[in-house]
């Protein structure tokens, strides 16, 4: 019997799992592309916020998956969200410094918080961080003075690299560390392994159990988080009470994978494994 026939649904991270960079993973549309014919509810999750869900969306349909955004979950609408609820005074709107890509700061503003620039960055009532090409060092100083101000600080993730082809790419994790060592601060993390994205994510996944008619009580759907990385997908979907699978096409080195704690249930070359 295939490993998939032995669950319900899949929250399957992108980076790594589906495409490497700009390039798609061996097999991977092709698993995807089975999977649905099957039924299976499938809800992606990443920790990459440099893009709207719709964009994703887009870019996974011109592989021949056609998914809805509501159906993508990243954590850098997580961490808009998670903004939008910084801690102010009754009827004021948040005030946001945003260390990211355009895409992040578009998703704090259409969450309800208020951009600022860098020059006025003290002001904030909250820092998002977020890993991007052009992080430097009046970045890392604006955040510092908003911090030291009493800011909240969110980010979207703690990964230290991020898979692409040739190697791996400094990831949010690496500018985190800096805005972290300079202000003394501990962030909120709005993607995996931490518990905010994975309860949007098992919504989202729930409601695509009821678009198919699946009448089951969500106690027992037998659910399985797919990823690359042990740090965030396998101790995240563990966390969240989720089978997991890890797959050896992104991040982690079959050596790693033998020795990790959390260990998955699971460990395959790629995604084509679940067909298997």
């Amino acid at each position: 019997m295939p490993l998939a026939d032995r669950f319900d649904g899949f929250l399957v991270d992108l980076d790594g799992v589906v495409w490497i960079g700009r390039e798609p993973v061996p097999g991977a549309a092709e698993a995807l592309r089975a999977l649905r014919e099957a039924g299976k509810p499938i809800v992606f999750v990443t920790n990459n916020p440099g893009k709207h869900p719709a964009a994703y969306a887009k870019r996974l349909s011109r592989m021949g998956v056609g998914v809805v955004p509501e159906q993508i979950v990243t954590a850098g609408m997580v961490a808009a969200r998670l903004a939008s609820e910084a801690d102010v005074a009754a009827g004021r709107t948040v005030g946001a410094f945003v260390i990211g890509m355009p895409a992040l700061e578009e998703m704090v503003t259409e969450a309800g918080a208020r951009l600022l620039e860098r020059d006025v960055a003290q002001e904030a009532d909250v820092v998002v961080v977020s890993g991007h090409r052009g992080f430097d060092y009046r970045e890392l100083l604006a955040a510092k003075r908003a911090l030291d101000r009493g800011a909240a600080l969110v980010a979207t993730s703690r990964d230290p690299t991020m898979p692409y082809p040739g190697g791996e790419l400094p990831g949010t994790g690496a500018v985190l560390a800096a805005v972290e060592t300079a202000s003394g601060r501990r962030a909120e993390i709005a993607g995996k392994p931490e518990r905010h994205l994975f309860e949007i994510a098992t919504q989202a996944l729930a409601r695509s159990f009821s678009g198919n008619g699946d009448e089951k009580e969500q106690a027992n759907w037998r659910v399985a988080m797919v990823g690359d990385r042990i740090s965030s997908d396998i101790a995240g979907g563990r966390a969240a009470g989720l089978e997991t699978i890890l797959v050896l096409s992104g991040t982690t080195s079959p050596e790693q994978a033998a020795a990790a704690d959390p260990a998955p249930d699971f460990v395959l070359e790629d995604l084509s494994g679940l067909l298997a």
